[in-house]
């Protein structure tokens, strides 16, 4: 038990390590090469009231859990997403390196609760409240802390308040506290308190560790203890670590470099963007080590490194972060339903977004070690990883509660699933609670899988607001029919039209993502439903890029998708936005040209090989020349 006050005396301490974070981040917005004065960007919050209302939202505004990043966050400006265009910019690739800005940011919630855990064995994902990241920009749905400041107290309040309750459980019994410093009883010293500050600091901040630090950190340690117990100032030594901005922020100086030209990062940060992107949490051991070694100087030990960290358990966290906002899954799990869906309950939800998780994850570390999964079986495969809750509602035997086998989940004279398209918690997300929405199914594809940024919808058209999506359709009537008025009015089909002809494609699934063989809505007395027509189309949204006249189902959607170079490329893409948590710019145009011909090369699409091809590229290996943190200085 601490004595009365403890707490509050090793906050106190604690803060000597810690720039004001409410500064600091506010002035990150100016860490941007060539930045100007905070302004927001076109995207706004992580949330779109008015795209709800019209059913053109993504159906994910913001993660689910969080909080509001109205309480807390701002957006400053950031780039404008340039989509696979970028690629037609990779014409000439010689000479030097060309990266595009590397701005300062802070990690995120998920980054956070796999560093505690790594660090403290703490599994009860502490960082699921914080305040929400913003998206990267338009239409791009991975949501991170690098175009956004810190604008209140909360933030810092939610940092601290966390980093406290941590180091008070992590030295809270006796066996915690010996399990964590690895000594005990008499042994529990200066010397033993030295040891454990550098081992556990050093690998908070991800390397960058000195006798500054280790100085500044024992004599919080030597401060505490001497008014109360080792205990307390091991206590004192984990809040400061928590809250210090090295563990806070992904600080990037790189080597020294020629004046205006890329600088190569150092061994300890180029290992700390592989543990980052592919674990999203801190760097073990051996990555330190082999960074030290000089193995990731050369591109051939980085694609060593990156299969070895594949085959890390680890790996399989960041893999499911990358697959749940890729597919837009943050709020599967707590989705509803109405209750003609007598089918629906939470525990449903949970599989199906399961299903997607062990689905993505097998593909790129589990199958890739056997036979090289491919983005072409990702897209159009009829198997896929099912309990046996998840194959009774696909009407399929079989399923495998330890998910890790492949089932059909085509019900027998049914073709009708073909990749992750069509697995239920994407099709269940994107759609209402009565209704499926051919907008919500057509905007993911266009966004996520063509890379292409829809405008939000306006609030108002001729100063008329824009009136929620249906909650049902007449008698004999199916949804397609109901929602081809977007298309077919002048106003709205600037945006609908290519969005809502592929999501026509999907209508032989309703609102739970079930197979229907008629349109259910539009049962009539008779108790029978309307026959579907799944056809669409895909029009081409930029010059060169995708189009089909004709797609007949969500099958032959898949097909047509997986073999389009406009996929492959935004594959690619998405990839690189997500291991670098940043928007692509014209400098990063030939890094992303040789990592997609990697991928590509010879049609193979290995999962795995982008991985590897994203982690070898310049954009990844260097930071653009900007002295780092110049403005916040």
């Amino acid at each position: 038990m601490k004595r009365p006050g403890a707490f509050a005396y090793a906050r106190s301490l604690a803060l000597v390590l810690s720039v004001p974070l409410v500064s600091l981040a506010a002035a990150a917005a100016g860490c941007a090469p060539g930045s100007t004065a905070p302004a927001p960007y076109s995207s706004g919050s992580s949330g779109s009231a008015t795209g709800a209302a019209s059913g053109t939202s993504s159906g994910s505004a913001g993660q689910a859990g969080a909080t509001s990043g109205d309480a807390g966050p701002g957006p400053i400006a950031s780039a404008t997403p340039q989509g696979v265009a970028i690629f037609s910019a990779a014409s000439t690739c010689s000479g030097g390196p060309s990266v595009g800005p590397s701005p300062l940011r802070r990690i995120s919630r998920v980054e956070y609760n796999d560093m505690v855990r790594d660090l403290l064995g703490d599994t009860t994902l502490p960082a699921s409240n914080f305040v929400s990241e913003s998206p990267l920009g338009q239409g791009v749905n991975f949501y991170t802390n690098t175009y956004t400041t810190v604008q209140s107290t909360l933030v810092p309040q939610q940092y601290l308040e966390t980093a406290e309750t941590l180091a008070a459980t992590a030295v809270g019994s006796t066996n915690t506290l010996q399990n964590l410093v690895g000594c005990s009883g008499a042994q529990q010293n200066d010397t033993c308190a030295q040891t454990f500050i550098d081992s556990f600091a050093n690998r908070a901040f991800r390397g960058q560790y000195d006798s500054t630090e280790s100085q500044a950190l024992f004599q919080i340690y030597s401060t505490t203890k001497a008014t109360f117990d080792f205990a307390t100032g091991i206590q004192a030594v984990i809040t400061a670590v928590l809250t210090s901005p090295r563990f806070l922020f992904v600080l990037e100086f790189g080597q020294p470099g020629s004046a205006g030209a890329p600088v190569l990062l150092t061994a300890d940060e180029l290992a700390t963007r592989l543990s980052l992107f592919l674990w999203r949490s801190i760097p073990d051991t051996t990555l330190l080590n082999d960074a030290s070694s000089g193995m990731l100087a050369t591109t051939a030990g980085i694609a060593s490194e990156v299969t070895r960290m594949i085959q890390d358990s680890k790996a399989e966290s960041a893999l499911n972060d990358f697959a749940t906002q890729w597919m837009q899954l943050e709020n599967t799990a707590s989705a509803t339903k109405d209750t003609q869906f007598g089918n629906w309950n939470a525990q449903l939800a949970s599989d199906l977004q399961q299903e997607t998780l062990q689905t993505f994850y097998h593909e790129v570390a589990v199958e890739n070690s056997k036979s090289g999964a491919t983005l072409t079986e990702l897209l159009t495969s009829n198997e896929s990883y099912v309990n046996t809750n998840l194959a009774k509602f696909y009407g399929v035997s079989g399923g495998d509660d330890s998910w890790n086998t492949k089932t059909n989940v085509n019900p027998s004279g049914v073709n009708i699933r073909a990749g992750v398209l069509t697995q239920g918690a994407v099709m269940a997300t994107q759609a209402h609670t009565s209704l499926p929405s051919p907008v919500l199914r057509g905007k993911l594809v266009r966004e996520q899988v063509l890379c292409d940024a829809i405008p939000d919808p306006p609030a108002a058209v001729n100063g008329v607001p824009i009136p929620p999506p249906p909650a049902s359709v007449p008698a004999g009537q199916t949804t397609n029919e109901e929602y081809a008025a977007h298309v077919n009015n002048p106003v709205c089909a600037g945006c609908h039209t290519y969005m809502d002809p592929i999501g026509f494609t999907f209508a032989n699934f309703d609102a739970t993502g079930a197979y229907q063989a008629t349109d259910i809505n539009g049962m009539t007395d008779a108790g029978a439903g309307p026959p579907i027509d799944a056809g669409g189309s895909i029009v081409a949204f930029g010059t060169g890029e995708l189009a089909s006249a004709t797609v007949n189902g969500p099958v032959d959607l898949a097909t047509q998708l997986a073999s389009a170079t406009q996929v492959q490329e935004c594959y690619t893409l998405q990839q690189f936005r997500y291991a670098l948590g940043r928007l692509e710019s014209t400098a990063d145009a030939c890094s992303l040209e040789q990592a997609f011909q990697a991928f590509s090369a010879q049609g193979a699409l290995n999962l795995q090989q982008v991985l590897i091809a994203i982690a070898q590229s310049d954009s990844f290996r260097y930071r653009n020349s900007e002295t780092a943190g110049r403005t916040c200085q």
